[in-house]
């Protein structure tokens, strides 16, 4: 089986949530995006971006010779990573200069810096389609971090901008979270069925069913932010905002711990100095 690399689960979720959080400020900016919201979705997003950075140096034998990997862009995807992902904190500082000077422009920065997140996302997932690792040598990796942030994005800004937010789209941006979760459980299950072709990948999914982990996974990140999603459309009344919040909750932890199974359950694979 795979290493459990706590610096690598934090970096790629939380990398992800900040991308997810940009796109749909993005999205909302092309309608009707109110400047409390635009702020508070920048500082939000901005920290989970931080965290992620932080939490990657941890990961580093010697994060002073992080530099280095500019040297090898033509053929590292860790090297891309790296450099997308300062890009992408560079298009975010300067969103944050454009939160204390309102008026300015917010459309242009905020497609780049979508942009610059999403290659950065992009550069993650290739890091992991790996031949010796049959699991993870198909798309599924960018399919699951993909997902991560298209999820997770709009999970989040709905909550942050619950009252800002018009009606019609609040409820555009929750009808897609129940796509995104219901795609997220088709893809997985096609996922295991695919790689069940040979050894390798037999072990994974044997790896994934038999941990509690899975299940409980299963239970908060799948099933009961749908549950909570899927009713109110039964009764036409809006989401409260507490339930709002228990999705996000129950969602993200449920990222977190399939991105733990990802690392783990993978076979016969030992992951060395990444990100």
């Amino acid at each position: 089986m795979g290493s459990l690399e706590w610096p690598l689960v934090l970096f790629t979720v939380l990398s992800q949530i900040s991308v997810g959080i940009i796109l749909v400020l993005f999205w909302l900016d092309q309608h009707e995006l109110k400047e409390s919201l635009f702020k508070r979705g920048v500082l939000v997003s901005g920290t989970f971006l931080v965290a992620a950075l932080l939490a990657s140096l941890f990961h580093l034998g010697h994060p002073e010779a992080a530099y280095r990997a500019i040297t090898h862009l033509s053929s590292s995807w860790l090297s891309r990573e790296i450099v997308m992902f300062l890009l992408t904190f560079a298009g975010w500082l300067f969103l944050l200069w454009i939160v204390y000077h309102p008026g300015s422009n917010r459309r242009t920065p905020l497609l780049i810096t979508s942009i610059l997140g999403l290659l950065g996302t992009l550069s993650s997932a290739m890091i992991y389609v790996l031949p010796r690792v049959p699991a993870w040598n198909n798309a599924a990796p960018l399919v699951f971090f993909f997902i991560t942030a298209v999820l997770m994005g709009p999970l989040v800004t709905a909550i942050l901008g619950y009252k800002e937010i018009a009606q019609a789209q609040r409820k555009s941006l929750l009808h897609w979270s129940i796509g995104c979760l219901l795609a997220s459980i088709v893809l997985f299950v096609l996922y295991a069925s695919f790689i069940q072709v040979n050894n390798e990948g037999a072990a994974t999914v044997q790896a994934y069913l038999s941990s509690p982990f899975f299940w409980i996974r299963v239970v908060i990140g799948w099933l009961v932010p749908l549950l909570f999603l899927v009713s109110p459309l039964k009764t036409k009344k809006a989401l409260s905002p507490n339930l709002l919040l228990m999705v996000v909750v129950f969602t993200g932890f449920g990222e977190l711990i399939g991105r733990s199974l990802f690392y783990f359950a993978a076979a016969g694979i030992h992951i060395t100095a990444l990100f």
